[in-house]
C-alpha cells in the first residue's frame, strides 16, 4: 500500500510541476492559412508558469525578432554611455595654413552618421586654420573586418536601402534617390536625374510602354563597380516625375568621394592620393562627432525595426568583446557568448548569422527567445529595454497592427516584430486581466495567401493575433 502511495504522491507532482498550456494555440492556428508554420509560447512572469506552447522548440525564422538579442546584448557589452565617434586625425603639423602630412578620417560604423554632420567636422579644419592637405587622405575602417553584408541575405534586395551595407563609413544610411521622369511617348526612355550631392552614376535603357504592356513591366537594377548602375526593363507613362531609392554598394568609395568634395566645397586643398588601409590609424585628434548615446540608438533601432543599426551594434559588441575588427561571424560568437554567459541563455543548436535578422541563415526556436525576453523583465530597472519595443496602437512597427489595435490590446501589448517574405513574428510582452505581465514569443513562416495575396494577405493574419491575445488576456 505505501509503494503504492508513495508512487501516486510522486505521480501527482510529477503533473503539477508540468502543467500543460491553458491557451489553445493548435485550434487557434486554424486562422491561418493553410501551409503556414507556426511556433508560439507565452510565459505568466508573475507565476512562473507557460499558459500557451505550440512548437515552441521548433526552429523558424526569426527576422526582426533578431534585433531583441542585439539590443540586450549591446546593452551588456556597450553601456548606456557609449557613443559611435568619427574623428579627424593627423601626426603632421600645421604651417602656414596647411597639414603637412596626411589626414586621416576614422569611421567607427556611425548607422546615424548625414553628410551634413561630416561636412561640420571637416569644417573645424578650419579651426586649425588649415587651408590645405600635403598629403594623402586616408580613411580608417579597419573597426569593421570581411563582408559588409550577413551571410543569407537575399541577393535580388541588395540594391534596396533596407538592405544598404552597415558599414564603418555610413554616410545617410549608405542609402540615395534618383528622380525617374517616365512622361515620355512610347518608345521612348525614361530620362534618370541624380541629384548632385550623390557621387554615384544611374543610366540604363527604361522604355515607356503602353498601358498594354505595362502588366509585363519589371524594373532591374545591375551593379557595376564605383557605385555605377544600370537600370533596365520598361514602364507604363507616368505624368509626375518619381523617385526610386537604391543601397549604395562600394561605402569606401562612396564615403571617400563625399569628403573629397566637402574639402573643396570648404576650400581646403587636397591634391593626394585616397587610402584605405587595413590596419587602425593613430594621431592626434583634430575634431569629433559623436553619435546619440546608446539608449536612443536602441529606442530607434527597436520602435522602426532599423537594420543598420542593429547590425553596427551587432558587430561594434564584436569589437569590444575581442578587440579585433569585427566580422559577421565574429559577432554570432560575440553575441552568443555574451548572452549565455551573462544573461544564461542556452542557445543550443541556434544559428545567429546577423543582427538585424535579414539573414535567412539565422535559425531560432521561440523558447530561446523567451530566454532574453524574460531577463530583460526581470533585469528592466537596470536595463529599461521594455521602452524600447513597440506599443500596439501607439508607436512604432505595431502602431497598426490590426489585430491588435482594439481593447484591450491596444497600448496593452509590446512586442518587436519581424517580417520578411511568408514571416510574421512578434516578441515581447502584455498584461493579462489580473494585472500580470506575460512574456510571449510568436514565430509565423510560410504564411502566403497564393492568388488572394494581393488584396486579403493580413485578414487570415489579422484574425488569429486577435483571438490569441486576446485569449492571452483573459487567461
Amino acid at each position: 500500500m505505501f509503494g503504492f502511495t508513495k508512487k501516486f504522491l510522486i505521480s501527482t507532482l510529477f503533473f503539477i510541476g508540468t502543467a500543460s498550456a491553458q491557451v489553445d494555440v493548435q485550434a487557434l492556428s486554424k486562422e491561418l492559412p493553410q501551409g503556414a508554420s507556426l511556433g508560439f509560447v507565452a510565459k505568466n512572469l508573475h507565476s512562473g508558469e507557460i499558459i500557451a506552447d505550440y512548437n515552441a522548440s521548433t526552429f523558424m525564422l526569426p527576422a526582426s525578432t533578431q534585433k531583441t538579442f542585439t539590443a540586450l546584448a549591446a546593452k551588456l557589452v556597450l553601456g548606456d554611455q557609449f557613443q559611435f565617434t568619427t574623428s579627424l586625425l593627423s601626426n603632421s603639423e600645421v604651417q602656414n595654413g596647411a597639414l603637412t602630412g596626411d589626414l586621416i578620417v576614422k569611421f567607427t560604423g556611425d548607422p546615424d552618421l548625414t553628410t551634413g554632420q561630416l561636412y561640420n567636422l571637416l569644417a573645424q579644419l578650419k579651426k586649425h586654420n588649415i587651408d590645405k592637405i600635403n598629403g594623402d587622405l586616408i580613411l580608417d575602417t579597419s573597426v569593421f573586418a570581411s563582408h559588409d553584408r550577413g551571410s543569407g541575405w537575399i541577393w535580388n534586395d541588395l540594391v534596396m536601402c533596407f538592405n544598404s551595407p552597415p558599414a564603418a563609413a555610413n554616410l545617410d544610411n549608405n542609402c540615395f534617390y534618383v528622380d525617374l521622369d517616365a512622361n515620355q511617348p512610347v518608345g521612348e526612355n525614361v530620362k534618370f536625374n541624380v541629384p548632385s550631392q550623390y557621387p554615384i552614376q544611374v543610366f540604363g535603357q527604361v522604355k515607356v510602354v503602353n498601358a498594354n504592356e505595362a502588366p509585363y513591366c519589371q524594373l532591374d537594377a545591375v551593379v557595376h563597380d564605383n557605385n555605377r548602375y544600370q537600370i533596365k526593363g520598361c514602364i507604363a507613362r507616368q505624368i509626375k516625375p518619381f523617385g526610386l531609392s537604391f543601397a549604395v554598394q562600394d561605402p569606401d568609395a562612396y564615403a571617400a568621394a563625399i569628403v573629397q568634395r566637402q574639402l573643396k566645397q570648404l576650400g581646403i586643398q587636397f591634391s593626394g592620393q585616397v587610402k584605405i588601409p587595413h590596419q587602425p590609424q593613430t594621431g592626434t585628434v583634430l575634431a569629433q562627432h559623436l553619435s546619440k548615446p546608446l539608449p536612443d540608438l536602441l529606442k530607434k533601432m527597436m520602435k522602426k525595426s532599423d537594420n543598420q543599426i542593429a547590425d553596427a551594434l551587432f558587430r561594434t559588441a564584436a569589437y569590444e568583446t575581442f578587440k579585433r575588427p569585427a566580422s559577421f561571424q565574429l559577432g554570432a560568437m560575440a553575441l552568443k557568448r555574451v548572452l549565455s554567459g551573462q544573461a544564461g541563455i542556452n542557445f543550443g543548436h541556434s544559428i545567429v548569422a546577423d543582427g538585424s535578422g535579414l539573414s535567412r541563415h539565422n535559425l531560432i526556436d521561440p523558447n530561446t527567445m523567451l530566454q532574453a525576453l524574460e531577463y530583460m523583465a526581470k533585469n528592466e530597472d537596470k536595463l529599461h529595454l521594455l521602452e524600447t519595443f513597440p506599443i500596439a496602437g501607439v508607436d512604432g512597427t505595431i502602431s497598426g497592427r490590426g489585430g491588435l489595435i482594439q481593447a484591450p490590446l491596444v497600448k496593452n501589448v509590446l512586442a518587436k516584430t519581424g517580417s520578411l517574405k511568408g514571416v510574421y513574428n512578434l516578441a515581447g510582452f502584455m498584461t493579462n486581466a489580473r494585472g500580470e505581465k506575460i512574456a510571449f514569443v510568436q514565430f509565423i513562416n510560410g504564411y502566403s495567401t497564393g492568388e488572394l495575396e494581393n488584396k486579403t494577405k493580413r485578414a487570415p493574419l489579422v484574425s488569429f493575433e486577435n483571438k490569441l491575445y486576446n485569449a492571452l488576456y483573459a487567461e
